[in-house]
């Protein structure tokens, strides 16, 4: 590396780290928040080690929420919610006092051994070796099975739910 090269490289570093505060080690602050239209704007601030402000602006998204079923509470078409260990996302606006399945469609299962997704391009890739699912793909017509370590298609046929159970024991 020539001198000129290297001259250029350490200012670059020095100017890098005092920007972001790494060489004095300096903690920064949460400066505002801002929530506007779903977006979050973190803005933090520190002393760089020229004695200069710096601030770095984060963005979050709002994310979906997920409500505790509590008897009473008003639900609107399209939340989520867990009631009794179970994802339901509600079909009819309701501020029920008990429970009803008819006004929610649940999401998956309890133990999370099998599923629905729109197509096979959605299956999760998340699973190990150690599990045994089975997902329905609603454009593809048919189940897929983790076996492990890949999804596999499974033939279309009449599956009742005692072979369902069998392939997760």
């Amino acid at each position: 590396m020539d001198i000129i090269t290297l001259a250029a490289a350490k200012k670059y570093t020095a100017e890098t780290c005092n920007a972001l505060g790494f060489v004095k080690g300096a903690s920064a602050q949460i400066a505002k928040i801002e929530h506007k239209d779903g977006i979050n704007t973190v803005t933090f601030e520190w002393t760089g080690t020229d004695g200069t402000k710096k601030t770095q602006d984060m963005i979050v998204y709002d994310g979906t929420p997920i409500y505790v079923w509590e008897p009473g509470n008003t639900y609107n078409y399209g939340d989520l919610a867990i009631y009794s260990a179970q994802f339901y996302r509600c079909i009819s606006p309701n501020s029920d006092t008990v429970f009803d399945e008819t006004k929610w469609n649940g999401i998956g299962t309890a133990d999370g051994n099998y599923d629905i997704v729109q197509n096979s391009s959605l299956l999760p890739v998340r699973f190990t070796a150690a599990d045994r699912k089975l997902y329905y793909s609603i454009a593809d017509g048919f189940f897929w099975l983790w076996d492990g370590t890949k999804w596999a298609e499974q033939q279309p046929k009449s599956i009742s739910k005692a072979y369902i159970d069998s392939l997760f024991d």
